[in-house]
């Protein structure tokens, strides 16, 4: 399993970029969008895209301008320019400042995709423990994904839960043993705290309708799939 492609879009179209974001997103990309560029250096720091896609015109500010600060700090962040201006010398500025592609608006998200594929930069492996056919928990970011999309950053006491569950597959786990490692404390005194975890859990994983967190009565939990 990869990293998700990462797209931060800047666009003053709000219509338009929440329209492309819910696009990319369902297609599996991970999207930061914005409508202005304010603060634009510390979300790109934050975020850490694989790729800028940049409209041209943002308010009254000039996209390929702010582009060319941005290069100075981030090198090696492929930008993508994306305008409705279709004439050749706003076309061959945007690429001149370092611009990988500039696509005219209206576009087709296939050609979007399509170039995003191409110049973002390489994903890395995530060395996560499968859950079902669908689910991975990335042990080092504790992060759970859903095929290749991030659902959920886990508290230390979810992802502990949801690890010893998976490690114990198929296994009853005990009350008392996940109350100890989890908690450090007798089942008694956390029973409360447990059910309310189990819950949650149990509605991530809930877009597979193979996997499972069973409740065996005065026992402890199974996990199947």
């Amino acid at each position: 399993m990869v990293d998700p492609i990462k797209v931060l879009l800047v666009d003053d179209d709000t219509l338009l970029g929440d329209m492309v974001s819910s696009a990319l997103t369902e297609n599996g990309y991970t999207v930061h969008f914005q409508n202005s560029l304010t603060g634009i250096i510390s979300a790109i720091r934050e975020f850490n895209p694989s790729i800028l896609v940049f409209d041209v015109e943002i308010g009254e500010e000039d996209g390929i301008n702010c582009a060319k600060e941005i290069f100075a700090s981030f090198p090696s962040i492929p930008v993508l320019f994306i305008s409705s201006h279709t004439e050749i010398e706003s076309v061959t500025r945007g690429i001149r400042a370092g611009g990988v592609g500039y696509l005219r608006k209206p576009f087709e998200m296939e050609e979007l995709k399509a170039l995003i594929d191409r110049f973002a930069l390489p994903r890395k492996k995530i060395k996560g423990i499968p859950i079902g056919d669908n689910y991975s928990l990335h042990t080092e970011t504790k992060k759970l994904f859903y095929q290749s999309t991030p659902v959920k950053q886990l508290s230390p006491h979810e992802f502990m839960t949801l690890r010893m569950l998976v490690q114990n597959r198929d296994e009853i786990l005990s009350y008392n043993t996940l109350s100890k490692k989890v908690w450090g404390k007798d089942y008694s005194q956390t029973e409360n705290s447990m059910n309310n975890l189990i819950s949650r859990l149990r509605k991530l994983l809930a877009n597979d309708s193979k996997v499972n967190i069973l409740t065996i009565k005065n026992s402890g939990y199974k996990l199947t799939w």
